[in-house]
């Protein structure tokens, strides 16, 4: 599954300018099943802008756009109330089929099932179905979807325990005769994946859940909410003929060379609060040694504020070969959500960029790699979903947290259950992020690799 985006310049309009508009209806004494099961419709709208001149002169049409907008996409959301004294279950399929098979799903004789309750951290509450995201065709492939879909999860959910979706095809292509079983399948898992990127994750039988009382999809919106907030000004740079971001990053104080590693063993992870930067002699990503000038070099065509920066530049100072990177967390929980992905990724590499086949053939050429610490939300597959990297470096990455999973190396090429071909790893990260290497272990993977390759 690709996950290559429009650019900004194909949209229609500027995304910042689009407003979601909620409605729900009932009568002032509900009847029938409207008590237990809440409809709402939310109208995604583009608006004229107040302070923009059209090109020519504004019109009466510009004068309805600014006052009503035009739909550009809607939500579908139903909300399923508990303690009605109403068969949950038999409203939903009284509703649609769509509805009922989920209710199906996580209900089990009209309360919530096992499964159910061992999944979501506290299971009381209503159920909020997120049933339909829908755009107009000038306005898909940017990202936008989830970036809707998790706003209106955050004002739709209070009181409820859990969100649930079951991705599928909602829109038949021109010619139907595409439609196979492989085809259905790529679109669920296009799907999924979006909805993954929100805080979803896979219960059962197609059916996704989210845990409302957990911080990830706090986080994860804040990141989608960030992503309009980029798409948006990559939008309003082509306007005005210029670049979103510099071309290049400012360049940094020439670093010092690195120590000479013959007298003493050097752990290139640690580096003094004042001391210099280091910086490796390859730029593969996978060095201890680029770590602080990697974060220095983020933070330096950020918008973070200089006490964020501060605090996250001290904790990746503090970090060693030995340090556990989810107590060193605990320290930037507070820095914005971008400087906290930033952190991790300077500290961590994904698995995708490590070329892990001669040590899986052959584990005893693993040497001082074996000892190199990994991370990971579901490297033992104890848990629904597939395990994803941590550090924000594709769009399914998870925060580094002291819930993360963490094993060595070495365990984690044992561990047979995390390579079977359907098991928990992620296609975009491979599932795991390690902690970037020493300088003897850096030498030792590029020695094997070399070898490997001729």
């Amino acid at each position: 599954m690709s996950t290559a985006r429009r650019p900004a310049s194909d949209l229609p309009s500027d995304p910042a300018h689009l407003r979601l508009l909620y409605t729900h209806g009932h009568p002032a004494i509900p009847y029938g099943d409207e008590d237990t099961l809440e409809h709402w419709h939310v109208s995604i709208r583009a608006f004229h802008d107040e302070e923009e001149e059209c090109e020519g002169g504004c019109t009466e049409a510009c004068d309805r756009l600014l006052q009503d907008g035009s739909e550009v996409g809607y939500l579908q959301l139903w909300r399923l109330r508990e303690y009605t004294g109403v068969d949950r279950w038999m409203v939903a399929d009284a509703e649609s089929g769509d509805l009922e098979s989920i209710a199906a799903v996580v209900l089990d004789d009209g309360e919530y099932s096992a499964a159910f309750e061992e999944t979501i951290e506290c299971p009381v509450g209503d159920l909020l179905i997120l049933d339909r995201v829908f755009l107009s065709k000038p306005w898909r492939g940017f990202g936008l979807g989830p970036v809707f879909a998790a706003e209106a999860v955050r004002r739709l959910s209070d009181g409820c325990c859990a969100v649930a979706a079951e991705p599928g095809m909602a829109e038949w292509p021109d010619n139907r005769e595409e439609v196979t079983d492989a085809y259905r399948a790529a679109v669920k898992e296009k799907i999924a994946a979006l909805w993954e990127s929100i805080g979803f994750h896979d219960f059962q039988r197609g059916v996704q859940l989210l845990d409302t009382s957990l911080q990830e999809s706090v986080d994860l919106h804040r990141q989608r909410r960030n992503d309009l907030e980029e798409l948006a000004a990559a939008y309003q740079a082509h306007l005005s003929g210029r670049s979103a971001t510099p071309d290049t990053k400012p360049q940094l104080a020439p670093a010092a060379p690195l120590p000479d590693p013959s007298p003493a063993p050097v752990d290139a992870h640690h580096q003094p609060a004042s001391g210099p930067v280091v910086v490796a002699e390859d730029g593969d990503g996978l060095a201890a040694a680029t770590s602080l000038s990697d974060l220095q070099q983020d933070c330096a065509t950020s918008g973070w504020s200089r006490s964020d920066r501060a605090i996250a530049l001290k904790a990746a100072e503090q970090s060693t070969s030995d340090t556990d990177l989810r107590d060193l967390a605990a320290e930037v929980e507070g820095a914005h959500f971008g400087l906290r992905d930033a952190w991790a990724a300077a500290l961590t590499f994904p698995g995708r960029c490590f070329n892990l086949h001669p040590f899986r053939q052959d584990p005893a050429t693993l040497g001082p790699l074996a000892d190199v610490w990994v991370y990971g939300s579901n490297l033992n597959g104890r848990y629904q979903g597939r395990s994803h990297a941590v550090g924000g470096d594709c769009q399914h990455s998870r925060p580094l947290t002291p819930h993360t999973e963490r094993m060595t190396l070495a365990q984690l090429i044992e561990l047979g259950s995390f390579w079977e071909w359907n098991g928990p790893g992620c296609a975009f990260c491979h599932g795991w992020s390690g902690q970037r290497l020493t300088p003897a272990q850096h030498a030792h993977y590029l020695s094997v690799v070399g070898d490997y390759r001729r």
